[in-house]
This record gives C-alpha cells, sequence and structure tokens, in this order.
C-alpha cells in the first residue's frame, strides 16, 4: 500500500515534473516563438525602408506605376501646354499691358481753351487780334470727315490740289472743337500713306496730339458769340504727332492692339487719364 502511494507519488510528481516540462518546453516555445517573431519581423522592417526609399524616388502623387521618365515628359507637356496658352491669351486684350508715354502736365484740357478763348473776347479793351498757340491734347474722336481733296485759290500754291481731313474732337472737360489737317498730314492720318505703318482714325478712336495749333479769332461787332470759338489745325510744318491710345469702336480683328487692358495700369496717371476720356465718350456715345 505505502510502496503503491510512493510509486504513485513518483507518478504525481513525474506527471508534475512532467507538467513542468510541458510548462519549461512551452516557455521555451514561447521564447523561441519570440525570437522567430523578431527573426521574421526584421526582414519586414527592412523591406519597408526599402520600399519608403523607393518611394522617395518612383512613387508620385500622381500616380503610383508612373516612371521618373513619364512623369517627366507630362511636366514638359503641362509646360508645353501652360506656354500655349499664355501665347494664346496675350492676343486678347486683356493681356495688353497699357503703356503710354506723356505727362500730364503737357495736356490742355479742350475746356480750358474755349475758357481762355471766351475770356481774351469779354476781357480785351483794345480791339482784340487772332490768337493762336501750339498745345498737345487728348480728346475723343466725335466725327470723322474726309479726307477731301480741295484746290488752292490764292497764294504761292495757287491751284494745287491739296488733301483736307476734318475732324470733331472732345474730351472729359465738356469742350469740343474742330480740327482741320492739311496736306501730307491729312494723308498720313487718314491711313492714305503706304509709308506710314499707323491706321486711319475712326469715329471712338481716343488720340493724343501734339504740336496742333490752337486759334480763336475776335467776335465780330453785332454778332452773337460762337458757340465754338476755337480751332484747332495740324499741317507739315507744325510737324504734329499722333498716337491712337484707344479704340472704343473696333471693327476688325486688327482693332485689338488698340484696345489695351486699361484695368491693369490703373497706378499710373497717364493709363487714367486715358481710361477718363474712355469712360466719357462712351458716356456719350450710349455704349
Amino acid at each position: 500500500m505505502y510502496e503503491n502511494v510512493i510509486f504513485a507519488e513518483h507518478r504525481d510528481g513525474d506527471d508534475d515534473t512532467g507538467a513542468l516540462a510541458a510548462d519549461t518546453s512551452h516557455g521555451d516555445e514561447d521564447v523561441q516563438a519570440d525570437g522567430q517573431t523578431t527573426i521574421i519581423t526584421w526582414p519586414l522592417t527592412t523591406q519597408a525602408t526599402q520600399d519608403r526609399s523607393r518611394t522617395r524616388g518612383d512613387i508620385t502623387f500622381l500616380r503610383a506605376s508612373a516612371s521618373p521618365s513619364h512623369l517627366h515628359s507630362q511636366m514638359e507637356t503641362q509646360e508645353t501646354q501652360e506656354t500655349n496658352s499664355y501665347d494664346y491669351s496675350d492676343a486678347s486684350s486683356i493681356a495688353q499691358f497699357p503703356a503710354f508715354h506723356f505727362s500730364l502736365h503737357s495736356l490742355t484740357p479742350l475746356g480750358t481753351l474755349i475758357e481762355q478763348a471766351h475770356a481774351a473776347r469779354s476781357s480785351s479793351r483794345v480791339p482784340p487780334r487772332k490768337t493762336s498757340l501750339k498745345v498737345s491734347v487728348l480728346a475723343a474722336v466725335l466725327e470723322v470727315d474726309g479726307p477731301d481733296t480741295i484746290r488752292i485759290k490764292k497764294g504761292p500754291d495757287a491751284g494745287k490740289e491739296i488733301s483736307l481731313l476734318k475732324l470733331i474732337l472732345g474730351d472729359e472737360s465738356g469742350g469740343i472743337c474742330k480740327l482741320a489737317a492739311w496736306r501730307e498730314t491729312a494723308e498720313d492720318w487718314a491711313g492714305l500713306n503706304p509709308d506710314v505703318p499707323a491706321p486711319g482714325l475712326k469715329k471712338g478712336d481716343i488720340v493724343l496730339l501734339g504740336n496742333v495749333l490752337v486759334a480763336w479769332e475776335p467776335e465780330a461787332a453785332g454778332t452773337a458769340a460762337a458757340s465754338i470759338p476755337i480751332s484747332l489745325s495740324a499741317s507739315p510744318q507744325l510737324k504734329p504727332t499722333l498716337e491712337i491710345c484707344y479704340r472704343t469702336l473696333p471693327t476688325a480683328l486688327q482693332d485689338a492692339r488698340f484696345r489695351p487692358d486699361l484695368r491693369l495700369g490703373l497706378s499710373d496717371a497717364a493709363v487714367r487719364k486715358v481710361a477718363s476720356v474712355v469712360a466719357w465718350f462712351e458716356g456719350v456715345a450710349g455704349l
């Protein structure tokens, strides 16, 4: 009986030892499993690092399968398309930056000239004489008449035919007057001279005129004051200049070069001056 007990205890001890061995072996399996996990995880970490390094060089935000050469070609295509789009928009008015080279101090408003003429007529104590002086004006072309061919009746050029171009000008000061361009000046401003690349004047053009002659004559006795007391003239002897700053009434595709986007240069005083005359004419014409 005791033997059986002892043997049974040994069996239990063997069982415990087996259990302990099983626990130990199970613990060894855990350690081994941890080691295997570490060994397995290490290559994966290296592979992930390689993937990250490969991702930086090869994979793009546009497409993961895109190659560097393919991406480079896409960038070149995009740059070409952007350049072509800019070139196309450069032909439109919004891409034309206004650039006017004149000083506001060199301009004389038509309203100021008319006031000076009225003042000279009313304040003169002696019989007034005809007054003329050179001026530069920025005005809108309200009407264009001609050019016509006329024959000189007297003087050294009597019997000779010359050209005459008549204009009616106005500006935002409210002044309106007539202008007569003679001889070669009339032909140049009308666009009839093939040697001059500038086009002919049209109604609605905002023009900068330099070295034109303004004149007012004394009021005739017994007559009412003229509504337009001044007149402008331009002839080759004066060497007048003409610049079309803006064309408010375009009729051809070539007129787009005379329609810069004035909004792009409103910080410049000359551009603001041109814009004010444009706005005045559009208001008068009901545009």
